[in-house]
């Protein structure tokens, strides 16, 4: 009985691992999340702060930011590094979008850390810096 057990065990192990392996998710996959990601916050930060009573000036706003989610999750991807553990993957991204030097006006970097795992990401750590000059 125990070594049935045993052998069900160590089976339910192995398609656990393999499972996790299998669903391990891509590059792509994480570009298209964090595309998304950013797209959402572009739209809660920068679209929501418009007056309603510039009602065209926001839906001009959603259009935009929709139309370039996928550039957005391009971006994402060339500032990433992705350490895969075959189970998992570490993806950290340092986003750098805009600094004009010269006049002394930056945008804030910003620092990802997330978790891919299953099929799912999980963004566990947020830093907000500034741009070096």
């Amino acid at each position: 009985m125990l070594r049935v057990f045993s052998l069900l065990s160590g089976l339910v192990l192995a398609g656990g691992v393999a499972a996790l392996a299998i669903t391990n998710p891509t590059p792509e996959a994480y570009g298209a999340y964090a595309g998304e990601q950013l797209a959402a916050y572009a739209t809660r930060e920068y679209c929501a702060q418009i007056p309603a009573f510039l009602p065209t000036l926001i839906e001009e706003c959603y259009a935009l930011v929709q139309e370039l989610q996928p550039e957005l999750a391009e971006l994402f991807l060339r500032q990433t590094r992705r350490q895969n553990f075959i189970l998992f993957s570490l993806y950290t991204t340092d986003l750098s979008l805009l600094n004009f030097g010269p006049l002394g006006i930056s945008l804030p970097t910003y620092h990802f850390e997330t978790l891919a795992v299953a099929g799912q990401f999980y963004t566990y750590e947020i830093r907000e810096g500034k741009a070096a000059p």
